[in-house]
């Protein structure tokens, strides 16, 4: 009932997929990104990021009542740096998001080793 799609996979070398992909570590540009491109969007990062900082530490400040002002502290530390530490977190999760936990694996190395499937 559907006609089949016309394309093909053209499998990539590995070293020229790590240029394309960011796998491990967040580059410049997703920091870029989820800091915003557009000035609204800038000051909605801003914005959220403020606000998390600040009701974080209230909220850090209420619960040393209940669970020790050590904890607290370092609840109430996280709270502060989330401005510097989201996009760091989000980045992450994106990348993780991409490759499933996965290493890439390079499509042209033998591998003589583990005869798979196939063998």
């Amino acid at each position: 009932s559907h006609p089949p799609l016309q394309m093909s996979l053209v499998p990539t070398p590995l070293n020229e997929l790590q240029s394309i992909l960011a796998i491990r570590t967040p580059t410049g540009d997703q920091y870029v990104t989820y800091l915003g491109r557009t000035p609204r969007e800038r000051f909605d990062s801003l914005f959220e990021g403020a606000a998390i900082a600040f009701l974080g530490s209230m909220f850090s400040y209420f619960v040393s009542f209940v669970i020790g002002q050590f904890l607290a502290t370092i609840l109430g530390t996280i709270f502060v740096f989330w401005p510097i530490l989201a996009p760091e977190f989000k980045a992450y999760q994106r990348n993780w998001e991409l490759c499933g936990g996965r290493d890439l694996i390079d499509v042209w190395m033998d591998d003589d080793e583990d005869d798979g499937v196939w063998g």
